[in-house]
């Protein structure tokens, strides 16, 4: 289950859901909770926190759309990794960075949001 609590990006964060599932069946399998938060002191966009099957990603509540696409983009990346075992960190920043910006620019070319 999906469930995103920014209301100003349920429309957009379902629909960047829905293409990421078309390519990480894995996002399908757990629980994932959108949280918009201020992350201001972090100097983050976003973190993703696993709790069993339970992955809750907090996303600053201030970002531009492009930056809450890439931001949603790489943490749900984070997500398959967990739901993959992959827990070294540098992997898994490797990968998620390498790929958020083509998912990007593959979801705004796909989709009209």
């Amino acid at each position: 289950m999906f469930i995103i609590t920014n209301q100003r990006f349920t429309t957009l964060g379902n629909q960047i859901f829905e293409f990421m599932s078309g390519l990480y069946p894995n996002l399908t399998e757990v629980d994932i909770e959108v949280i918009p938060t201020d992350l201001t002191e972090d100097n983050v966009f976003g973190w993703t926190l696993e709790n069993n099957d339970q992955n809750e990603i907090e996303i600053h509540n201030n970002l531009t759309e492009k930056d809450f696409i890439t931001t949603l983009i790489h943490e749900l990346i984070h997500v398959d990794q967990n739901v993959r075992g992959l827990f070294d960190d540098t992997e898994r920043e490797n990968e998620a960075y390498s790929l958020e910006h083509t998912l990007t620019n593959q979801f705004l070319n796909v989709t009209d949001y």
